[in-house]
């Protein structure tokens, strides 16, 4: 019988560092809503000739209260594919990055394992966080599973909250006008 040649060396398994490896997430599944996540992985797919190329983003739970507290650690992937037809799915994404058009195209720095690890000024740190919204989806044998199905930018909305309330106080009289 053939021996099996992996093609990577000893070293690889050796040098693992196991005490700092993947943790799955065992607490329950959060409701949908819009939740903020940090990006902890971003991957690059290149295309083949059955598939766009794609960002695929792992994003984790950052609890904002204490009703999203018992979330803490929940961890989801964003699959993307970057084509013109689905842009609503991937520019925003990038926006929420804070990328523009030309550091995507131009400035896209991945490892040899696809890992983004820059995209023009934006750095990779495990750190970024977003706004994403959960929902129900279905995958491709029609089984219910939870996705992300929108992104945005995390916005300051204390200090938006307090601008509006002071347009309204300011234009307000006794009469109502």
């Amino acid at each position: 019988m053939p021996k099996v040649n992996w093609g990577i060396s000893r070293d690889v398994i050796d040098d693992f560092d196991r005490e700092s490896g993947f943790k799955p997430y065992t607490g329950k599944v959060p409701p949908n809503a819009v939740y903020k996540f940090r990006v902890k992985v971003l991957k690059f797919a290149a295309r083949t000739r059955e598939k766009n190329p794609s960002l695929q983003a792992g994003l984790e739970m950052v609890p904002r209260d204490a009703d999203e507290r018992p979330f803490k650690g929940y961890f989801i992937t964003k699959f993307m594919a970057v084509a013109e037809t689905n842009s609503f799915q991937w520019v925003p994404f990038l926006d929420a990055l804070g990328v523009s058009a030309n550091e995507f195209l131009k400035g896209t720095i991945t490892d040899e394992q696809g890992n983004v690890r820059k995209i023009g000024n934006w750095r990779m740190d495990g750190k970024t966080e977003i706004l994403g919204q959960l929902v129900d989806g279905t995958d491709q044998n029609g089984n219910t599973r939870k996705e992300i199905k929108w992104v945005g930018a995390v916005e300051d909305t204390d200090t938006e909250i307090d601008a509006e309330e002071e347009e309204e106080e300011e234009g307000y009289d006794d009469e109502g006008f």
